[in-house]
């Protein structure tokens, strides 16, 4: 990832700016510029200042928070066309978790002035963006109740059901050791619960791909608790 791309073109491929036009775009690119992050680099880490936020072109993006003996919770992935930090540059407050690249990425940062401007003039990004706020609170709220709520079994069938999915088979984003973290479960817990579905004929784990031959029964394991 050596060469230099033009800004604009990969924010106009991102779901926020793509009603944009091209003078439009030249203007938010003036306080925009790329990232390239090798993989477990930090983009940023807790306490620093939040003075813009990073759509993802190419790549992935865990957050985590760090825990007081080295313990790290992952709160959320993002990939290509997704952005992240935003809710910390609106409030004007410092990151409050660690951004790490999951592999080598390449990132569009946009400055606080960029974004201010360009919500003036296109007041249907502010709800883009306040719809994209509240599907992650929501999801935030979903995985609290999960961890707090559910049991090993039943989070990983709701994980794995929340998956994108072509056909019969998903995709693990990460590895399983982060999946784990995610659903707050220890990774020998993940595996046991993974092997438990695999013994039911529920799924069947190939590396990372999980296929799922029937979405109804696993439905139907996750109801039945």
């Amino acid at each position: 990832m050596s060469e230099t791309l033009d800004i604009g073109s990969l924010l106009k491929h991102t779901a926020l700016f793509q009603d944009f036009d091209t003078d439009d775009m030249a203007v938010l690119a003036r306080d925009c510029r790329q990232l390239r992050i090798a993989r477990h680099d930090f983009v940023f880490n807790r306490g620093d200042r939040a003075d813009g936020f990073y759509v993802v072109a190419v790549g992935a993006i865990k957050l985590v928070l760090p825990g007081p003996h080295g313990q790290r919770k992952v709160i959320e992935f993002f990939g290509p066309g997704q952005c992240f930090g935003e809710p910390f540059m609106f409030i004007n407050q410092p990151y409050a978790a660690d951004a790490q690249a999951m592999e080598d990425s390449l990132l569009v940062w946009i400055g606080k002035p960029a974004i201010d401007a360009a919500l003036d003039v296109h007041p249907h990004l502010a709800r883009q963006m306040l719809a994209g706020l509240s599907s992650r609170l929501h999801t935030l709220m979903r995985d609290i109740e999960t961890v707090k709520l559910q049991s090993a079994n039943a989070r990983l069938v709701g994980y794995l059901l929340s998956l994108p999915r072509k056909l019969d088979r998903a995709r693990f984003p990460c590895s399983k050791s982060l999946v784990a973290s995610k659903l707050g479960l220890a990774p020998a817990t993940l595996s046991r619960a993974l092997q438990q579905l695999i013994r039911d004929g529920l799924i069947l784990v190939e590396g990372r791909d999980v296929v799922i031959p029937s979405t109804t029964a696993l439905q139907r394991q996750l109801q039945s608790g």
